[in-house]
C-alpha cells in the first residue's frame, strides 16, 4: 500500500533486540512454569516481509494462537507452531511421557488447552514487555486454531496479503521431546504500537539523563558556594544556606531524584485466595461450579504490589464496587529499591 512505511521501525530501535530477548525469557519461563519442564527459546530470525510471504510450510499442519495488544496499544500478534509440538506440550502438562503417535489427532479437547497455555505465555510475555518500557500494554485472550490444508494466512491473520508484517522465528527446545521452531507474527499495527512505546522511553530517558545532569551541575556549584574556608572541608554548607550537624545521617542516595517516580503507574491487585487444579477439572468448569479456595472465609486477604505483598485488609463493598479496608501493613518499602521499582 502506498501509505505504508518502507521498512517497520520497531525493527530498527536499539532496543529492538532487548525487546526481542526479553520475550523470549519471559516467554520460556511461562511455559516452563506451567509444564514445570525446562523450556528453551532461543536464536531468534527476524524477517520484514509481506504477510503472504511468511513461510511456514516446514511446520505444517500448524496450530495458530492469535491475539491482540490492548491498553493504549493496538495490532495483531500470531504464533505459529507445529501440532506435534503443542501436543508434546499438552502431554508434558497432563503427566504423559509417551511422544504423540505419527496419526495423533488434534481435537477440540487439546485446542481449548492450548488457549490456556498460550494465554499465560502470551501475556506474561507482553507484560514483560509492558514493564520494561514502562506502559501498559497488555494482551487480550489469544484464540487458537488449527490450521486447514490450502488455507491463505490472510485468512487466518485478518488483513490483506501484501500488508507489512515482522516475521520472528524462534528455535524450541523441551528436554530430548523437541527441538523444533516457532513463528510470530506481529502486525504493522503492532509494530508500530511497540515502537511509539519504545520511543516514549527514549524521550522519557533523554529528559531524565538533562534533569540529572542539571542536578549534577546545580550540586557542583552549592558545593563551591558552601566551601568551608577555614576547615578546608569541601562541601560544607554555609551558614547562609542552613548548617547541618555533622552527627546527622545523610540522605539515602535515591532521595534527590525519588520524585522522578512518583507517578509511575503501579498494578495493585487483592487475592482472595487461590488454590490448584488439574487440567481435566478446569475444562470441565461450568455455570454453577464451586471453586474451594485455600483460605480460610475469615482469613484476610492479601494486597499485592507489582508481586510484593504489601499489606493484608478485609474485604468490603463500596456502592457497587469490590474495596478492601487495610488492617496490617506488611512492608511498603518492598515497592522500592535503591530507588528503583521491583
Amino acid at each position: 500500500m502506498s501509505n505504508e512505511p518502507e521498512r517497520i521501525q520497531l525493527a530498527d530501535k536499539q532496543d529492538f533486540p532487548k525487546l526481542v530477548k526479553i520475550y523470549m525469557e519471559s516467554a520460556s519461563q511461562a511455559i516452563s512454569s506451567i509444564l514445570k519442564s525446562k523450556i528453551e527459546i532461543y536464536e531468534p530470525k527476524v524477517e520484514e516481509v509481506s504477510l503472504n510471504q511468511v513461510q511456514y510450510s516446514l511446520l505444517e499442519p500448524v496450530v495458530f494462537v492469535k491475539s491482540c495488544l490492548t491498553s493504549n496499544a493496538a495490532g495483531t500478534t500470531m504464533l505459529v507452531f507445529r501440532q506435534r509440538d503443542v501436543q508434546i506440550f499438552l502431554n508434558e502438562l497432563m503427566g504423559i511421557d509417551e511422544l504423540p503417535e505419527p496419526d495423533f489427532e488434534f481435537d477440540e479437547v487439546a485446542l481449548s488447552a492450548t488457549n490456556e497455555v498460550m494465554n499465560q505465555m502470551m501475556k506474561t510475555s507482553v507484560s514483560a514487555l509492558a514493564e520494561y518500557l514502562s506502559c501498559t500494554m497488555e494482551s487480550a485472550d489469544v484464540k487458537s486454531m488449527i490450521g486447514k490444508e490450502d488455507q491463505e494466512l490472510s485468512q487466518v491473520f485478518g488483513e490483506d496479503g501484501d500488508r507489512k508484517v515482522l516475521s520472528i522465528t524462534y528455535k524450541i527446545m523441551l528436554q530430548d521431546m523437541i527441538e523444533s521452531e516457532f513463528i510470530q507474527i506481529l502486525s504493522l499495527d503492532a509494530a508500530q504500537s511497540i515502537c511509539e512505546k519504545v520511543e516514549a522511553k527514549e524521550e522519557k530517558e533523554r529528559l531524565e539523563s538533562k534533569e540529572e545532569s542539571l542536578l549534577l551541575a546545580s550540586g557542583k556549584a552549592d558545593i563551591l558556594v558552601g566551601t568551608n574556608k577555614q576547615s578546608g572541608i569541601i562541601g560544607q554548607p554555609g551558614t547562609a544556606r542552613g548548617a547541618r550537624n555533622m552527627g546527622e545521617s545523610p540522605e539515602m542516595p535515591y532521595q534527590s531524584n525519588i520524585n522522578l517516580i512518583m507517578d509511575v503507574p503501579l498494578n495493585v491487585s487483592v487475592e482472595v485466595g487461590k488454590t490448584k487444579r488439574k487440567l481435566k477439572d478446569i475444562l470441565g468448569f461450568n455455570n454453577g461450579t464451586v471453586v474451594e479456595l485455600e483460605k480460610q472465609a475469615d482469613a484476610p486477604a492479601d494486597i499485592i504490589v507489582n508481586g510484593q505483598l504489601i499489606a493484608r485488609g478485609d474485604v468490603l463493598v463500596i456502592d457497587d464496587n469490590f474495596g478492601v479496608r487495610i488492617t496490617e501493613i506488611i512492608n511498603t518499602k518492598n515497592i522500592i529499591g535503591n530507588g528503583e521499582m521491583i
